[in-house]
């Protein structure tokens, strides 16, 4: 008798140990360059993580997750599942403010994965921001959106002083307010970032300065930290734009 009892306990032990340690499994699939692929809670799980970053406990990201996940269909493409990720996130803006940013930094992931073409996390950015910048630069050049003056400042040099973690200082409104009147594009495309967009900026207001370098590098401070804003001084931490931008 005792030795069924140990045994019973054991597997009770054994099922329980199972059940903390199996990764959900969910039917749905998921559209991603056209293979369909089970859906990766896991993967939403840490993109979201990512977005909550430093924002407290205020903010959940198995909250959004699980917000989204309901309202998924079988093929849908990832874009869409992002999206879903987003309006999640923007829905309880109303009971906790942090969420602004939350949805921004997740709308902050479709506009990388637009820009560069593939999805790139907050955290590889300052590689990517390097090596993107004197192809924007030439891009800009080629389809008429730039002054070929600018391919002669030292791109090396100026691509040094990108910030990353300013992108997180945008709420909803700010980034996606960016992102429809103000980022570059090519055929709907955007080709810009926000830091590229400062940048850019910056560099039109040095482009006749002696030092044009170090005169856009400071002028890409003061911008992109929210200090001060060409033509208009309102771009607020809470990611308003107000007014215009000068367009370089």
């Amino acid at each position: 008798r005792a030795y069924v009892l140990y045994r019973e306990k054991r597997n009770a032990e054994r099922a329980a140990e199972k059940n903390t340690t199996t990764e959900p499994t969910h039917a749905l699939k998921v559209n991603i360059n056209g293979k369909l692929t089970p859906l990766d809670i896991k993967e939403l799980t840490a993109m979201v993580t990512e977005a909550c970053l430093g924002l407290g406990s205020e903010v959940n990201a198995s909250v959004v997750v699980e917000q989204a996940v309901r309202d998924l269909y079988d093929g849908i493409p990832f874009t869409e599942v992002v999206k879903a990720l987003i309006l999640s996130a923007r829905s309880l803006i109303e009971t906790e403010p942090a969420y602004n940013y939350v949805t921004a930094r997740l709308q902050l992931d479709l506009v990388r994965a637009e820009v560069l073409g593939e999805r790139v996390s907050h955290v590889e950015m300052d590689a990517h921001y390097a090596e993107y910048f004197p192809r924007y630069i030439k891009m800009g050049i080629d389809a008429d959106l730039l002054d070929s003056r600018l391919a002669q400042f030292d791109l090396t040099q100026l691509a040094s002083a990108f910030v990353k973690e300013r992108d997180f200082q945008f709420g909803y409104l700010g980034i996606q307010t960016l992102y429809d009147r103000y980022f570059l594009h090519i055929e709907e495309r955007r080709i810009e970032l926000p830091q590229i967009f400062f940048m850019r900026v910056a560099m039109g207001l040095a482009i006749n300065e002696i030092d044009r370098e170090a005169r856009a590098i400071e002028f890409y401070n003061v911008l992109s930290s929210f200090d001060f804003m060409s033509s208009t001084p309102t771009l607020f931490n809470s990611g308003t734009l107000h007014s215009q931008l000068s367009s370089c």
